[in-house]
């Protein structure tokens, strides 16, 4: 990764939830996810999850594998037009709302790809970047391992149990049903971003021993996903039973 793509992520991390005027902006009327937080993900989706996570043992996984119907209706179809439009969100965040540096900054995540990089980070455990609730999941998983300091990939059982509950609460839940195609894209793509930026900004102060800016980092990291899933990651553990409460 270029000295330049750093510098961006480090900025977004800084920025990201630190009082950034620009991401304010999510749930205003007028944007194509609104309400995407405030409804679809943090009510109805949080309480679900949040009550898998409690029964901590997976005795009931087979219960919350959701119908393929239910996964493929979360899918969607990546449109050039939404992407420009999250990429120009990002920039202006990175920028910290300075338009022309904005520009500049959003062209430098494109020429980064971190997409793909996402996506190739997907891959093993079979999830699909095209889909909300896998592009969810791995972005709490990412998110508590960035977090926390601890890997996941040791933990496909409890990682394949997270996605279950994850599909089953998305799977229920009305308000995420009906977001259109561009809805699902958006919000998609805004999680799959923050979930890369989080993970290289961890492993760079990691690899560069600064403990404290890595501390720091860490706990914006914790403030974000909890302003955007009302989840408290640092209340939580991962194994092979999922994500549990401590």
């Amino acid at each position: 990764m270029k000295n330049i793509s750093k510098a961006i992520i480090m900025a977004l991390i800084f920025g990201l939830f630190a009082g950034n005027k620009a991401w304010g902006q999510i749930g205003n009327p007028g944007l194509m996810y609104q309400g995407a937080f405030n409804n679809a993900m943090f009510l109805t989706t949080k309480s679900a999850i949040e009550r898998g996570m409690k029964s901590g043992s997976g005795e009931n996984s087979g219960k919350s594998r959701p119908s393929r119907t239910a996964s493929s209706d979360l899918n969607f179809v990546s449109s050039a037009k939404v992407h420009d439009q999250v990429l120009e969100l990002i920039g202006t965040i990175a920028a910290n709302g300075n338009k022309i540096k904005a520009k500049s900054a959003a062209e430098t995540i494109r020429n980064a790809n971190f997409m793909a990089q996402f996506e190739s980070i997907l891959r093993p455990f079979g999830f699909n970047r095209y889909n909300v609730p896998d592009v969810f999941t791995a972005f709490i998983l990412l998110s508590w391992q960035a977090t926390s300091g601890k890997e996941i990939g040791n933990y496909r059982q409890g990682i394949e149990l997270l996605r279950k509950q994850i599909h089953s609460a998305m799977g229920s839940n009305s308000n995420l049903a009906k977001f259109s195609n561009d809805q699902k894209q958006e919000i998609s793509e805004i999680l799959s971003y923050m979930a890369i930026f989080f993970t290289y900004a961890c492993q760079e102060q990691l690899k560069n021993g600064d403990t404290a800016s890595l501390t720091a980092t860490r706990q914006n990291i914790r403030q974000a996903v909890i302003r955007v899933s009302g989840i408290d990651l640092t209340k939580y553990t991962f194994n092979n039973n999922g994500l549990i409460e401590k």
